[in-house]
């Protein structure tokens, strides 16, 4: 289930006993499916970022950032002959190195949390599903497994009303 609120996403998975709540950079496109792709430059010190996309009939993750890349993401990939992959992405301030190469997981949300797993395609093969995450890490474990990206999560309103709470100063009086 996808509802859009202003400019955050819900994501709630399938049989899932909550959501969470990604803050969406921008929302793209149109049609009765909805992908996210999450793009994580903490390896350069940068930010992570994350954008929905929707679509009607077929669609690949290369598809979906073209789609980005026309509002300002850089997007530098290859086509290896076995598939497009991945050599770079700027957005704004934060660049990756495309000396460390780029992670590419897929994620799902499943109670709460994201659940990842490889990516074992090029972007030009990877189909796109509603409710897909693409998620994108600029550098991999030491046993070259990718590293799945952190989420932009906007906090639970109980978190933040507890934040402010603590936040309140704290006075005591004295009776006399």
């Amino acid at each position: 289930m996808l509802t859009t609120a202003g400019s955050t996403i819900l994501i709630c998975g399938a049989g899932a006993m909550g959501g969470i709540e990604l803050a969406i950079t921008a929302e793209l496109g149109s049609g009765d499916q909805t992908a996210f792709t999450v793009i994580d430059f903490s390896a350069t010190d940068g930010d992570v970022w994350a954008f929905s996309w929707s679509w009607t009939g077929v669609a690949t993750t290369h598809d979906m950032l073209l789609a980005i890349e026309s509002i300002g993401l850089t997007y530098e990939w290859t086509d290896w002959g076995s598939g497009f992959f991945v050599d770079n992405f700027e957005w704004g301030a934060d660049a990756g190195n495309p000396d460390l190469y780029w992670a590419h997981s897929l994620g799902s949300i499943a109670d709460s949390d994201p659940q990842w797993s490889p990516a074992w395609s090029g972007v030009d093969a990877t189909m796109l599903s509603d409710g897909m995450i693409s998620g994108w890490y600029n550098g991999f474990n030491e046993d070259f497994s990718p590293i799945p990206p952190s989420l932009p999560l906007i906090p639970a309103p109980s978190v933040l009303l507890m934040t402010a709470l603590l936040a309140l100063p704290v006075t005591r009086r004295r009776r006399r």
